[in-house]
């Protein structure tokens, strides 16, 4: 099949870094929160809904996976990209035995996701059952490049944001004056859960400031200006994040030029974002843009874009003085962090793909304000 084709692709490049650091053999780790689970998605094909997982990978033999007792690890083995699934009462015992038969005193052993996802516990019992062998965090050996999509990657995160726009436009379809938050939220879940996408969150906004929160039992009233973010995990394994400014009513002149200003602010950014750029480049970018508005800049949020993937937040981080670099075929999400004197908060983001031209949106979403009639 042709995805666990591209999943033999991502261990080969995994054997390259591997053999360019030295490691003889690579745990990956991962476990069911959103940030957590992305490497076992990436090199097993495999989505975690609970409980947590290792894989063992070395240089000359099959890669193992490692699940606890119950009904995931039996259809993983039958459903994963990794023929060898073995459901284990104690997972760290089960690595440090395959550990210690595929590896020799001395050997270096790096371990995907040892300072994020591992226990604490879990890596001292890692480290002692396999010493005199030496453990070290190997997450940024994968950061360097799982980020980067193939052809069918490219394919994959277009079908995922398509997606995660249906779930965007069913939550615009539904609300209007009267109907709870909770219940306009459900209606947009429900969609979301027709395409796939099992976990995932809708948080609101109806103050004037930054941030969102969870839907409450509040009506929608006909003076609302309401601020809407959503992120869903999707069936091909990738976080979509999408944003959008709703009202009853057009928007008073204050908060269209905000809104005009942020958009424009993102405009600017996705012909920032090319190969061989920094973060800080993309960052100045939206600061001058900001500048040249007239506005007052007082503070900053967050971060003012990110790249996205099988994790929500992947390098590079939008932040003054980044040097992470900007690299062809990688997702990003763009949604300038910066605060300003008027206090008024905008939801507007977005997916981009990083290409020589710069920043091209995924699917046929495009920042507007959204006149609910």
């Amino acid at each position: 099949m042709e995805r666990f084709q591209e999943v033999s692709r991502r261990l080969d490049r995994l054997r390259a870094a591997m053999a360019q650091k030295g490691y003889a053999a690579v745990v990956i780790a991962g476990n069911t929160e959103f940030q957590q689970k992305g490497y076992i998605r990436y090199f097993a094909d495999w989505r975690l809904y609970g409980g947590g997982a290792q894989m063992v990978v070395t240089q000359r033999d099959e890669p193992i996976l490692f699940l606890g007792l119950g009904a995931q690890a039996e259809w993983a083995k039958e459903l994963s990209a990794v023929p060898d699934t073995r459901a284990v009462r104690d997972r760290i015992a089960a690595v440090v035995d395959v550990l210690r038969e595929r590896t020799v005193p001395g050997d270096r052993i790096g371990v995907v996701g040892l300072n994020a996802i591992l226990p604490h516990g879990e890596a001292l019992r890692l480290a002692e059952g396999v010493a005199p062998r030496e453990v070290e965090d190997a997450t940024e050996m994968v950061e360097a490049f799982w980020a980067i999509l193939s052809a069918n990657d490219l394919a994959d995160v277009e079908a995922a944001h398509n997606r995660v726009a249906l779930v965007f436009d069913a939550f615009r379809d539904a609300i209007r004056p009267g109907r709870s938050e909770r219940a306009v939220v459900a209606d947009a879940i429900r969609v979301a859960v027709q395409q796939g996408c099992l976990e995932g969150v809708i948080h609101l906004n109806n103050d004037r400031r930054s941030g969102t929160r969870p839907a409450t039992d509040r009506a929608f009233g006909q003076d609302d200006i309401t601020k809407m973010f959503m992120e869903f995990l999707t069936p091909e394994g990738y976080l979509i994040e999408l944003g959008g400014c709703f009202s009853f009513r057009p928007p008073g002149a204050e908060w269209k030029r905000k809104f005009d200003l942020v958009a424009h602010a993102i405009e600017e950014a996705m012909a920032a974002t090319r190969p061989g750029m920094i973060a800080d480049d993309v960052v100045q970018t939206i600061r001058r843009t900001y500048e040249r508005a007239g506005v007052d800049i007082v503070g900053r949020r967050l971060w003012d874009f990110h790249g996205q993937g099988m994790h929500s937040l992947l390098r590079p981080f939008g932040m003054p003085a980044s040097t992470d670099p900007i690299r062809e075929n990688t997702m990003i999400n763009i949604h300038p962090g910066l605060l300003t004197a008027d206090d008024l908060g905008i939801s507007a983001t977005s997916n981009y793909i990083v290409t020589p031209g710069g920043g091209v949106p995924l699917g046929q979403f495009r920042h507007q304000w959204h006149v609910i009639g």
